[in-house]
């Protein structure tokens, strides 16, 4: 999920004098709670970060792209229902691991999207898990930084697609240029997970040099924006030989 700022994430994570915590790892930390804790007001929180940040016109770029049947994965709150353009679409199906963040975007679709998809499905499940249903357009928009294995999450968006002719739209925010920054974020990631669920220093960009994702998904386009951190990329799945 995409979070821009966070109370206190700037402070050191060490008090003088005192012991480090453990390493916030998704193998030691289930972030279940937090996202409980913050789905009632998740889109009042990161809306105006999301303006002044350009990032409402990232997801409108992409999502436009979105074609045929259509799979959206870590949809939260639903902060892309807005971007559709739902006459170039047969069917969406929204997921999310976290009931409290899709039962958000549950409501925000009854109240005010209903009329607007031919087909919409909802189901919770796991962004790493294999999918029985195949699709033409596979989406994910910041949600690699919280998931608990984001090489793997990669290579199910690549076998979620139907061909070699499919396309996997994803925006995502981790590391960044520049070193300076990254110190920051390494520094207060743990303080950000246990408040936000995410892991903002993860290298989104190095995740496509791992041979297991070289494997399934090639990049056709990447641009990266707020001093790097942010990536938008549409990919597309590794043609097989047969």
């Amino acid at each position: 999920m995409m979070v821009f700022k966070s109370k206190n994430d700037t402070q050191d994570r060490q008090a003088e004098g005192g012991e480090a915590s453990p390493v916030v790892t998704p193998t030691n930390f289930d972030t279940t709670p937090v996202w409980q804790s913050v789905a009632k007001n998740y889109d009042k929180e990161i809306g105006w970060d999301e303006i002044v940040m350009g990032v409402v016109l990232l997801r409108r770029w992409l999502i436009s792209k979105a074609k045929g049947d259509v799979l959206e994965v870590s949809t939260g709150t639903g902060r892309n229902f807005d971007y559709y353009k739902t006459d170039q679409i047969s069917s969406v199906t929204f997921t999310d691991r976290h009931e409290s963040m899709l039962s958000e975007a549950k409501q925000k679709y009854l109240n005010s999207y209903k009329d607007k998809f031919h087909k919409a499905f909802f189901e919770t499940s796991v962004v790493e898990e294999a999918k029985s249903q195949k699709y033409d357009t596979v989406i994910d928009t910041f949600g690699l930084c919280s998931c608990g294995d984001p090489v793997e999450a990669l290579v199910q968006l690549a076998d979620s697609c139907k061909s070699d002719e499919s396309q996997v739209l994803l925006l995502e925010h981790g590391r960044s240029h520049y070193d300076w920054l990254n110190r920051l974020l390494d520094t207060n990631v743990d303080k950000h997970v246990k408040q936000w669920g995410c892991w903002w220093n993860r290298d989104v960009m190095g995740l496509f040099e791992d041979e297991r994702v070289k494997q399934k998904l090639e990049i056709v386009q990447v641009s990266r924006w707020h001093l790097g951190t942010t990536c938008y990329i549409v990919a597309k799945p590794v043609k097989q030989q047969r």
